[in-house]
């Protein structure tokens, strides 16, 4: 029956989402909810990155905040210790959080499943721990972003190049999903033995997704080190690999535009408790709980629900004319 509803193109989502930002940015006078807006955005970005690693290369990561945190890191030092810009500490610090992606990507090789899990959940661990010895008190006064004299710090204009980032993230990764490669990488997570048979070159496909994630959690790294305007080791515990893990499956595995929904939802669904303070984690839970009951294709699949009667309805139609 999905004929009789045309398919979504995949720059429909992004647009609908770049208009209510702007809405959102140029409608709002309250610097809280901003604030909360471009959390949202930034977790967000790397939420991407997990999706197209774990729901759609079926590749788990549980070391995602170890990316964030050396491009969060490599941020700070570079912009207060050696007086780079924040563009040219940015690029510095993606590359760099890219480059031991890739490195991970490589070292996993040949393991899968649970066995990688534990890998990249010892990766993070690691680097938690290295940021509480090395770097006990982290770095402070990272300066706001700018390019040249546009002073993009303002918390409006920054909300809003935070999720200029998100769309722009939003459209590559949709196009990718739909990409030769992005066949390879479905292949790569439903029957490697059948896709290396194919001809899919599996080590290379599954370095690159690494890559690919751990670029995006590079970026994201990167604007909270500005929007945060310190670093500590605290901010990149195992607790938000876990929540990033759960901004995906929440918003619905291999869904872009749903890994976008989970970040805003998790970042904001512990706020609307915020008035009941003892009742706050319970009410979140509750929350999570009834969702994943409710939604078990994720917050994505509330399109095809409403869609559905829809169809039902032009099906009907169709059928008595």
């Amino acid at each position: 029956m999905s004929r009789f509803l045309p398919k979504i193109p995949p720059w429909v989502s992004p647009v609908v989402i770049g208009l209510l930002v702007l809405l959102f940015a140029f409608t709002q006078d309250s610097f809280y909810r901003l604030q909360l807006g471009t959390l949202s955005g930034i977790y967000a970005v790397a939420a991407i990155g997990l999706t197209l690693l774990f729901g759609a290369a079926g590749q788990i990561s549980l070391g995602q905040a170890g990316l964030l945190g050396i491009a969060a890191f490599g941020t700070a030092y570079l912009t207060v210790d050696r007086g780079l810009g924040p563009v040219l500490s940015g690029v510095v610090s993606i590359a760099a959080a890219t480059v031991v992606g890739l490195l991970l990507g490589w070292s996993a090789l040949r393991i899968t499943g649970h066995y990688l899990a534990l890998v990249t959940l010892a990766f993070g661990l690691c680097f938690t721990e290295l940021g509480r010895t090395v770097l006990p008190e982290g770095w402070y006064g990272v300066p706001p972003l700018a390019i040249g004299s546009l002073d993009l710090g303002d918390p409006q204009r920054f909300f809003v190049v935070v999720w200029v980032f998100v769309v722009l993230t939003l459209v590559a990764s949709s196009l990718l999903v739909r990409s030769r490669f992005g066949r390879s990488i479905a292949a790569l997570r439903d029957d490697p033995v059948a896709a290396s048979a194919c001809g899919v070159n599996l080590a290379r496909t599954k370095v690159a997704v690494f890559g690919i994630a751990s670029a995006l959690a590079g970026v994201s790294g990167w604007l909270f080190a500005m929007y945060q305007g310190s670093v500590t080791e605290t901010s990149f515990s195992f607790t938000l690999s876990f929540n990033l893990l759960i901004m995906v499956v929440i918003g619905g595995l291999g869904s872009p535009t749903g890994a976008v929904a989970g970040a805003v939802f998790l970042v904001l669904a512990p706020e609307l408790g915020r008035s009941y303070e003892q009742y706050r984690l319970l009410s979140y839970g509750l929350i999570l709980i009834l969702v994943l009951a409710l939604l078990p294709g994720g917050l994505a699949s509330i399109g095809r629900l409403i869609a559905k009667p829809l169809r039902r309805r032009r099906a009907g139609v169709e059928e008595t004319a």
